[in-house]
């Protein structure tokens, strides 16, 4: 269990962790590759999700899904990329959380993924939550930790 005294320090300066849906790279699962490759290179990041028509995660996409597939594919061949759909080749594996998450959930995730999906229980979007945000949080307790708190051993 995370310690209320850490908790508060990880909280500041505000408790939203999560960038918005709108603010995320996305492409939809019936997008072509092409389109897929354009929004990756576009956005700096390696990956990003992959919603439904409804807003709804389905699943994650990289240039390494694209080139390592059954399909083949080479990132050059823009005719044969046109023709598969992100759906194809898409990671239904995705680490993803309701939005009443709490900290342990996403330190958890976070371990082995680069970002989390954060969802209503409807499975609509709301946003991720970058590990790189949350490592920020506690680059700043390491540094502060002992200008705030007295620590002593027990």
């Amino acid at each position: 269990m995370i310690g209320k005294k850490i908790e508060k320090m990880f909280n500041e300066p505000t408790e939203n962790l999560m960038i918005p849906a709108s603010n995320v790279a996305i492409v939809h699962e019936e997008d072509n590759l092409v389109h897929a490759i354009l929004v990756l290179s576009s956005s700096g990041y390696q990956t990003i999700p992959v919603l439904d028509n409804e807003n709804r995660v389905r699943g994650l996409i990289s240039i390494s899904n694209i080139v390592t597939n059954p399909h083949e594919l080479s990132i050059f061949d823009e005719d044969t990329l046109s023709q598969i759909k992100v759906s194809e080749v898409m990671n239904q594996i995705v680490p993803i959380l309701f939005d009443n998450y709490n900290l342990e959930e996403v330190l958890r995730l976070l371990i082995n993924n680069n970002f989390i999906c954060i969802t209503h229980k409807n499975g609509y979007f709301v946003g991720i939550i970058p590990r790189k945000v949350v490592m920020e949080r506690f680059t700043h307790i390491a540094h502060n930790l002992e200008n705030i708190y007295e620590l002593k051993e027990k």
